[in-house]
């Protein structure tokens, strides 16, 4: 469910959001239930993906809590991982709509917010380009402002001089096209490099995220084949059921876990090797009457 309330950019550039803070949000946005919430999260998996230090996982980790734009939590069965809420991105209650964006919110899952050309401009180069994609995909793609409006707007919002944004707006030209005509500022996205389709899907990333988590915590046999089966099963069910997911799957896949190793005790489990329909039973099983959207 890849999106962003536009409170949140608000909030954003008012905490004075780091670069990596920023890319740590955008990482957690992509990989989010519609409650705004990521379940599993694996510094190895932020790291690798960002080309971040472990240290910097754990400080934006911190940092971000501190700023109350995310919440942090632990699941006590689970050590090496975390639970991580976005505060105030809750979309639960809401149709979902993947790919389109409003004036309320950012759609993360353009291909803009995966390119490293991207994460590597400055915290406000992006903070300004985020702005400027939300108002585009609320319908006003040619977005204008006075010159000196823009000015007088900008250098207050994000404290900075004027020279300074004048260096942003020469950062952002890689993704717009930026004018001035009779005094005001024409700023209008390039489509083939911010909207241009990258092969991933909303389902796709939020199965992703639900399987390898699962397999780690469970410490799965044959990884690569449970990987998939969980995956396959996720993706058949994001967005067709009212419920959360992940704990009924959480759920069905420790009740097969139980039934093969005829214990509860995970200390006692010997194998750990799934079967993908029998699995899939389980899920059936403990999806309650009406689940169905």
């Amino acid at each position: 469910m890849r999106k962003l309330r536009a409170g949140i950019i608000d909030k954003l550039i008012e905490k004075k959001a780091t670069g990596a803070e920023i890319d740590f949000l955008l990482w957690l946005s992509h990989h989010q239930n519609e409650e705004g919430k990521v379940r599993g999260v694996y510094y190895k998996d932020v790291v690798a993906d960002l080309y971040i230090s472990y240290q910097t996982f754990y400080n934006v980790k911190k940092s971000l809590a501190e700023k109350r734009i995310i919440e942090v939590s632990k699941d006590s069965r689970f050590y090496d991982d975390w639970e991580i809420q976005i505060l105030d991105n809750d979309f639960s209650g809401e149709e979902l709509q993947p790919g389109r964006t409003t004036d309320s919110y950012l759609n993360t899952g353009l291909d803009i917010f995966y390119r490293r050309e991207f994460y590597t401009m400055k915290a406000n180069e992006k903070l300004m380009t985020m702005l400027y994609v939300k108002i585009a995909g609320a319908g006003s793609p040619n977005y204008h402002i006075g010159t000196a409006k823009f000015f007088e707007k900008y250098t207050k919002l994000l404290c900075v001089t004027k020279r300074t944004l004048q260096n942003y707006l020469t950062g952002i030209r890689r993704w717009f096209s930026i004018g001035i005509k009779d005094r005001t500022y024409w700023i209008n996205p390039l489509r083939k490099k911010v909207y241009r389709e990258n092969g991933r899907s909303d389902k796709s990333e939020r199965a992703g995220q639900i399987a390898g988590s699962l397999c780690r915590r469970f410490r799965l046999e044959e990884a690569g084949k449970a990987y998939a089966a969980i995956k396959s099963l996720a993706e058949q069910y994001t967005y067709k059921v009212r419920i959360d997911l992940e704990p009924a799957l959480m759920e069905a896949l420790r009740d097969h876990l139980i039934h093969i190793n005829g214990s509860i005790l995970p200390r006692r489990w010997r194998r750990r090797r799934i079967n993908e329909k029998y699995l899939h039973q389980l899920l059936l099983e403990r999806l309650p009457e009406g689940a169905y959207a």
